[in-house]
């Protein structure tokens, strides 16, 4: 092991170089900083701590700057510390990380994006979910949000959505590694942070309990009850997903057709609407939502689905699980499961000419109006498609 000294600091490559001369020390050498780290145990666990941070052979006056004698000290007393039981002090922040909060991060993020022209709605969507997992922790700084603070966040997710937790890691990870490349956090420590087992849903609403949510659907008093009810029948009819749904304007729609050029397949996607969906429409200026609440775009999905639930007498089921139900549906009915992927907006294999797309579009909006009569007579009576 080669030893460190304060003439060499400057010139190591890329990489990690313990300190021979005291256990668990590192000088960590990266693309855009260098810094001390240490590992160590309390108890059964392993820990890495960042120390400090090396700025050079000459670094600017009043710095943080950490050099080879003053990161051994450090590193002894914290050893000392753990060894002794006694906890160890919190690790510093970069000099340029100053006192910039976990929201400034998001924000700063969602600014670079933005002037990078990718402003879409599948970024608001994640930078929403992200600031909707740490909303307990946005008002923290962003150098003391740690792995423990992460798997909180993500836990309490979990115990409502396991996949939804998985989707925050997702959406987060590429914000804290570019944070950490530009010095504003210690350590991108999200892709360390286990995600859990996916296991793929198979739900698929019964005709009684189709009947009894869409009767439910319209038991709602407050106009955002009934917004969300409206939303709920039309997402059954369209096999469409929720967000796309809430985000619908009424200029997005135009004899009949519903054009989809933002959402998460990024493709685009037209969908001729059968005339029960229609009708869940209404009238509206070309930039109204369709589905808004008092105060605008509909959210707090969940008190709206907890409510739906208990009127409805129907549990276990996502929102999500009315898309598996049309597909479902639709297949009963006969349709080809290259239209059926079609009006879910699934990349289908060889679909790609413009006659292939104009058929495939047409076919689409058949296999709706197919499934929106069957669906009318399920929430009629009690007959059952054949």
């Amino acid at each position: 092991m080669k030893k460190l000294t304060a003439i060499s600091l400057p010139t190591l490559p890329e990489g990690d170089h313990p300190d021979p001369l005291v256990p668990g020390l590192t000088f960590r050498v990266g693309k855009k900083r260098r810094v001390w780290t240490l590992r160590y145990r309390v108890g059964d666990a392993q820990r890495r701590d960042i120390l400090g941070y090396y700025l050079g052979a000459n670094p600017p006056e009043g710095s943080e700057h950490m050099g080879l004698a003053d990161a051994r000290d450090s590193a002894r007393k914290r050893l000392e510390r753990a060894e002794a039981g006694v906890p160890v002090q919190q690790k510093p922040a970069h000099p340029k990380q100053g006192g910039k909060t976990v929201a400034d991060i998001i924000d700063a993020y969602e600014k670079l994006r933005i002037k990078e022209g990718e402003r879409t709605k599948t970024l608001d969507h994640a930078l929403t979910s992200v600031r909707s997992g740490l909303k307990d922790y946005l008002k923290l700084p962003a150098a003391q949000f740690s792995k423990a603070d992460l798997r909180a966040a993500r836990d309490k997710i979990a115990e409502r959505a396991p996949i939804m937790a998985n989707r925050f890691l997702a959406y987060l990870g590429p914000i804290w590694r570019w944070a950490a490349g530009e010095d504003l956090v210690p350590m991108n420590f999200v892709r360390d942070v286990r995600k859990g087992a996916e296991r793929k849903r198979d739900r698929v609403l019964t005709q009684d309990e189709i009947r009894a949510i869409w009767n439910a659907c319209g038991e709602f008093e407050t106009d955002s009850g009934r917004a969300f009810g409206r939303l709920v029948k039309f997402l059954l009819v369209t096999a469409q997903r929720r967000d796309e749904g809430a985000s619908l304007e009424h200029g997005d729609i135009l004899d009949g057709i519903w054009r989809q050029d933002q959402n998460k397949s990024a493709r685009s996607h037209r969908l001729k609407l059968p005339r029960l969906a229609l009708d869940l429409i209404g009238s509206g200026e070309a930039k109204d939502i369709v589905f808004a609440g008092e105060s605008g775009k509909l959210g707090g999905f969940s008190k709206w689905k907890a409510d739906l639930d208990e009127c409805s007498k129907v549990a276990g089921w996502r929102l999500h699980d009315l898309r598996r139900t049309a597909a479902s549906g639709m297949q009963l009915l006969g349709v080809s499961n290259d239209v059926i992927q079609g009006v879910l907006n699934h990349a289908i294999a060889g679909v790609g000419g413009v006659y292939l797309r104009a058929e495939l579009d047409k076919a689409k909006g058949d296999a709706l109006e197919k499934w929106a009569t069957a669906l009318s007579k399920i929430v009629k009576d009690k007959q059952r498609v054949a």
